[in-house]
């Protein structure tokens, strides 16, 4: 009869802790709505003035990377017409922080399970996916100055379409490589200050960076046209960025598989050598 007791006491114990991770994860999940929320909505109504947090660092690299000298202009942001490049809040690099923050942390949540260490990990995301953007969107305008001088334009290949196509594969690689690095992190994070929580089984897929790259380059825009009217050239963004994401995605997937396949086959006949 206390074997009994003893293991009903273990069994209620564990529910509650499991129902007590489940809360914890589930309040984690809607701060990091919110404060993606709160990210997004400051960044469709500040000007340039209101976002130098991001725009003055991004100049910064980006002078340091090309050599260009974005000075600031009061409205617009930082420019160096030049080099033909204007750092405005267009191309704040807002929206993949948002994409790259709430990445980290939807995956911590399926392994992170105490309140503290879910706060801690949510603050550590945001910090990341801050310092990410910043280094992305320099790669990014830096390729654009170089694609900006290039004998490669014409009437239907114009510089706005491939400034686009940039972006997509610059932030869609950005996400995946990041995503990837994600998994490891997540694990010694949780050996080291949240070993008691119970994992979530969950194995997440190959292609949930670009669905969530979708999500906010297409899914947030399209989610507006409730409250507003479509901006210019909205629906050849979204269909830019769907063809382009469903064109380069699948691609570098292939090469990946013919990568693999072939280290498998060199690895084989090596095997076979020295049998």
């Amino acid at each position: 009869m206390s074997n009994l007791n003893r293991e009903f006491a273990l069994n209620r114990e564990e529910a509650y802790a499991v129902s007590h991770q489940t809360l914890n994860r589930l309040l984690g999940a809607v701060l990091t709505l919110l404060v993606m929320l709160m990210l997004k909505q400051h960044y469709s109504t500040a000007a340039a003035d209101r976002l130098t947090w991001i725009l003055a660092p991004t100049a910064r690299m980006t002078a340091w990377l090309t050599g260009a000298s974005p000075c600031w202009e009061s409205g617009v942001g930082y420019a160096d017409y030049a080099r033909g490049i204007i750092i405005a809040p267009a191309c704040a690099g807002l929206n993949f922080m948002i994409m790259a923050f709430g990445l980290a942390v939807f995956c911590g949540l399926l392994q992170i399970g105490r309140l503290p260490a879910l706060l801690a990990w949510l603050s550590l995301s945001l910090t990341v996916a801050y310092s990410l953007a910043l280094l992305v969107n320099t790669l990014r305008i830096a390729l654009s100055m170089w694609l900006y001088q290039a004998d490669i334009y014409t009437a239907w290949i114009t510089p706005e379409r491939v400034h686009r196509l940039a972006g997509v594969v610059i932030y869609l690689s950005a996400l995946g490589l990041f995503f990837k690095g994600l998994q490891p992190i997540i694990g010694r994070y949780c050996r080291r200050f949240d070993r008691q929580s119970r994992r979530i089984r969950i194995s997440l897929p190959h292609w949930w960076p670009i669905g969530w790259y979708l999500l906010g380059a297409v899914g947030v825009p399209t989610a507006n046209l409730l409250f507003h009217k479509p901006i210019t050239g909205y629906g050849e963004h979204c269909i830019t960025v769907i063809l382009a994401s469903l064109v380069f995605w699948p691609a570098v997937r292939l090469v990946k598989w013919f990568n693999r396949r072939g280290y498998r086959r060199h690895a084989g006949k090596n095997t076979d050598c020295g049998g």
